[in-house]
């Protein structure tokens, strides 16, 4: 497999690929709002991706995190062997728990030529303190079943 093409790929799918997974949602009382945690600011780290099981490859991620309230936009990056490659910006909302929940932006899928199509099942990115713990699993047509995890910190 060639690392640049699937990364190519995984960009279409990472961070927007289901972040809204369960887990809450919009907090938008009053005395709700002021139980937000300030999650804005810059996050990087290793995210290691694994194929079915198999540690694959290790990524670095850097996440740019604006925050007005409960409501996030985020974007980045993702470094793969080298190559710098964006990722496509999702907006959503992050509860007094940390949880963020998606409502735009990113792809739920993605199609590769070696892959087939990429299908995201499952993703959630939660901030804890200075921390972001990013999972995300997805299930590709050909190349078995992805995962993707790491700790990112601010």
């Amino acid at each position: 497999m060639r690392k640049w093409t699937l990364a190519l790929t995984l960009v279409a799918l990472t961070v927007a690929a289901g972040c809204g997974g369960g887990g809450g949602g919009d907090v938008t009382s009053p005395s709700a709002a002021s139980q937000i945690p300030n999650v804005a600011g810059s996050y990087s780290g290793p995210v290691t991706w694994t194929i079915d099981g198999v540690p694959f490859v290790s990524m670095g991620m850097q996440l740019n995190v604006v925050q007005a309230g409960s409501q996030l936009t985020i974007n980045g990056n993702i470094n793969v062997d080298g190559q710098v490659l964006p990722l496509t910006a999702v907006t959503g909302n992050v509860n007094a728990t940390g949880f963020f929940t998606a409502t735009s932006g990113g792809a739920m899928s993605a199609v590769d030529p070696d892959c087939g199509v990429i299908r995201a099942l499952e993703s959630s990115l939660t901030f804890s303190g200075r921390s972001a713990q990013y999972v995300e699993r997805d299930a590709t047509t050909y190349c078995g079943t992805w995962s993707f995890s790491g700790t990112l910190t601010r």
